[in-house]
């Protein structure tokens, strides 16, 4: 499966999650995938961050956190207020925008 495609099962478990406000750690949306590890989820992310930070949306991906920590890891540039990013996906209805594509995610 390429990239753009997981990308866009990746978009259905976080906007389902924002819905709930609820934060996923890396391992949980790996596991929802059926990866061995959550290593391989850097550059499915970082489609669906440049996705949202080009069509104006509030980070998405910044409810996907480390375990440990609790926060985004450190390639999630787009992140400028992690609180108040956090804030504007939980409180976006991403259910009512225009159905997301897989060509969205396509380099």
């Amino acid at each position: 499966m390429k990239r753009s495609e997981r990308a866009m099962q990746v978009w259905q478990i976080l906007i389902a999650a924002a819905h709930n406000r609820q934060s996923l750690t890396y391992t949980h949306v790996a596991n929802h995938l059926e990866f061995e590890g959550a290593g391989v989820l850097s550059q499915i992310l970082d489609r669906i961050m440049r996705y949202c930070d080009t069509n104006e949306l509030p980070p998405l991906t910044c409810i996907v956190v480390n375990q440990e920590t609790g926060i985004p890891g450190s390639g999630l540039s787009t992140v400028q207020d992690l609180p108040r990013d956090r804030e504007a996906v939980y409180n976006k209805n991403w259910f009512a925008l225009y159905p997301v594509q897989i060509g969205d995610f396509e380099s």
